[in-house]
């Protein structure tokens, strides 16, 4: 009798030192509950102009699929009344190592128009070699003036002389 009031009180001090964790209030998992899908909607192609929401703060979602695997692939995709369109898939690749890495390569594209009216589209891949956006929308170098490019060659085909000492 003795023994199990001695562990009854010790275990009482241990579960004292954790509060909120008495027990009454043993933390439950509550599952999540994921709505419905939304009913189909148009492609962008066909949204016509007067849809178009001009306020951001006002812009509703017209098309959203988001689906993850079992094996790590997943894909998104979501559209919104103002013109904002986005998806992206991506697939663990397994590089091997200890401890393995197994990062996400991703390749998707964004759009949306900008305030003066164009339309502004990127796509992009990432992966062990990092970011890789394209689009028309970033910017690009200058061109290298034909002076350089002619300096450039005339030092590569005569690099400078070390000088003895």
């Amino acid at each position: 009798m003795k023994l199990i009031i001695t562990f009854a009180a010790v275990m009482a001090v241990a579960a004292a030192q954790f509060p909120g964790f008495g027990p009454l209030n043993i933390p439950q998992y509550v599952r999540p509950t994921i709505p419905p899908p939304p009913p189909p909607r148009p492609s962008p192609a066909s949204i016509s102009v007067s849809r178009v929401s001009n306020s951001d703060q006002n812009a509703n979602i017209i098309r959203y699929e988001n689906e993850i695997y079992p094996d790590g692939r997943y894909k998104y995709a979501y559209e919104t009344d103002n013109g904002i369109a986005a998806q992206e898939e991506g697939v663990p690749r397994d590089f091997g190592g200890n401890p393995p890495v197994r990062p996400d390569v991703a390749q998707g594209s964004f759009a949306w128009t900008s305030p003066e009216g164009v339309p502004i589209a990127i796509s992009y891949i990432a992966d062990e070699n990092g970011y890789q956006p394209s689009g028309d929308a970033i910017p690009t170098p200058h061109p290298i003036p034909e002076a350089i490019l002619k300096a450039l060659d005339y030092i590569s085909r005569n690099p400078p002389q070390q000088k003895k000492k």
